[in-house]
């Protein structure tokens, strides 16, 4: 704990991404608690749910549902920072396991960097919810919703987000910290920014257990959608499989990304810049993996959603138009899926929040480590203009990349979630996905963004730099 906290001292900027994420996944947590206790008050005060507990519990369940996704997304996230950290930190762990530290140590070293950087996380997301969840229960009082609406917001409950929180940026920074096992005392010999391909796909645990995963999750969602032709209850092995599949699917990132990278380039490696840029992304495949993962993850959650939100409606309507009804009750199902939707939407923004910001630490870590490739690039001759055309380029290859692997994922989520609560209903049968053709479309742009605004200040930055001066500092 010593060594961490004296890391943290030297550098904290490094643990900035972590520390936003913990935070704003603490904040939301302490949101969720606080927000479902004003309105249990409001429930409660209502004479029509008086002594009625299935509301309260029906919202407790959604505040853990989405509170577990945002929670999720965040162990990624952190898990990707800190192997991010560890290949920057390569050379530095190679000297110390030179002159005698063994690599387990500087693991639980870097994981307690996690636990500490978790637990300030934690204090300043609840304390932050806290104060917002008061001021919107008196909101909320003097706006005549209630009387007495902030009693009980404030609670013990508040503890458990922070806490979970904390231990989820543990455990995550233990698992990124996993690459410096492979640190050999050989590489402080030489320069070296991370553990190269062949060595990670040695790791036949780890590959073992992606595989495990997704086979796993995948029989889980094929199982629950078809007991779903007979209960809604499928919805619930379904969702345990779609958790699952997808967990083995970011653990297999150095096997499955490079895959979909090259299909990626075969549309986009045109021209000088674009070749550039393809061989960047297949000469660092565990690099570019890792800054595609939060593309990846917060891609597939909001097409997921959209296409459950989208199927549902279709469906809907048609069992309306089959019972004859009017065109008034359809446009007010309409509205009220819409209004689900934008629920939903609002509750996934934390977590769309926080798998940008690893987007964002990712591009920003990729670019600095690389400052002696793109100063030797500029000495053989290649122009700020071409620089950039080709990080630009690199950008586009993992916003395709991404996008070829999430659209799919969200698709048949969200198809299996729909599928397994509605197939066994009267009238329904087995149905076909309707895809959200524009939300896929915002969701590709909404990442290009993302990804083009997390490039620009870094790239500015390197290009700003003399090349001599980069080959020198490097």
């Amino acid at each position: 704990m010593r060594d961490a906290l004296r890391e943290l001292l030297r550098s904290p900027r490094q643990h900035a991404a972590t520390l936003l994420v913990v935070t704003v996944a603490a904040l939301f947590g302490t949101l969720l608690i606080g927000g479902t206790a004003i309105l249990s008050n409001v429930v409660l005060a209502n004479e029509a749910f008086a002594g009625s507990g299935t509301v309260i519990v029906l919202l407790g369940l959604v505040a853990a549902v989405f509170f577990g996704i945002a929670l999720f997304v965040a162990s990624l996230t952190v898990s990707n920072t800190f192997s991010i950290v560890v290949a920057g930190r390569t050379g530095r762990l190679a000297l110390l396991r030179l002159i005698g530290a063994s690599a387990r140590r500087l693991r639980r070293s870097i994981a307690a960097e996690g636990l500490l950087v978790g637990a300030l996380g934690a204090v300043l997301g609840t304390l932050a919810g806290a104060g917002l969840c008061l001021a919107a229960a008196g909101w909320a009082e003097r706006a005549g919703a209630g009387e007495g609406l902030s009693a009980g917001v404030v609670s013990g409950w508040l503890i458990w987000p922070g806490l979970l929180t904390a231990l989820t940026a543990w455990w995550a920074a233990h698992a990124g910290a996993r690459p410096v096992l492979t640190v050999s005392p050989l590489e402080a010999t030489r320069r070296s920014a991370e553990p190269a391909l062949k060595a990670v796909r040695a790791r036949r645990g780890v590959l073992a257990l992606s595989v495990a995963a997704t086979v796993a999750g995948a029989v889980l969602l094929a199982g629950g959608t078809l007991l779903g032709s007979f209960t809604p209850l499928g919805v619930l092995p379904a969702l345990l499989g779609g958790i699952l599949s997808f967990t083995g699917l970011a653990l297999g990132a150095g096997w499955v990304m490079p895959a979909v990278f090259r299909v990626a380039s075969l549309l986009l490696a045109r021209g000088t810049a674009g070749r550039l840029a393809a061989a960047g992304i297949r000469r660092h495949p565990l690099r570019s993996a890792r800054t595609s993962m939060g593309l990846v993850i917060g891609v597939t959650l909001v097409v997921m959603f959209a296409t459950a939100g989208e199927t549902f409606r279709v469906t809907m309507r048609r069992l309306l138009e089959g019972a004859g009804a009017d065109p008034s009750a359809m446009a007010e199902l309409t509205r009220g899926i819409d209004g689900v939707l934008l629920f939903l939407y609002a509750m996934l923004l934390f977590s769309v929040v926080i798998a940008a910001i690893g987007v964002a630490n990712s591009m920003r870590a990729t670019i600095m480590q690389r400052s002696r490739e793109l100063a030797l690039l500029r000495v053989t001759g290649l122009s700020r203009r071409q620089m950039w055309r080709m990080i630009g380029g690199e950008a586009a290859h993992l916003t395709v990349a991404a996008a070829l692997l999430a659209i799919p994922l969200g698709v048949l989520y969200g198809w299996c979630g729909v599928l397994s609560m509605l197939w066994s209903l009267a009238g329904v049968g087995f149905l076909w996905p309707a895809v959200p053709w524009t939300v896929l479309a915002a969701v590709v742009a909404g990442c290009a963004a993302i990804t083009l605004a997390a490039t620009v200040l870094p790239a500015r930055r390197a290009a700003a730099v003399p090349p001599a001066r980069a080959l020198a500092v490097a």
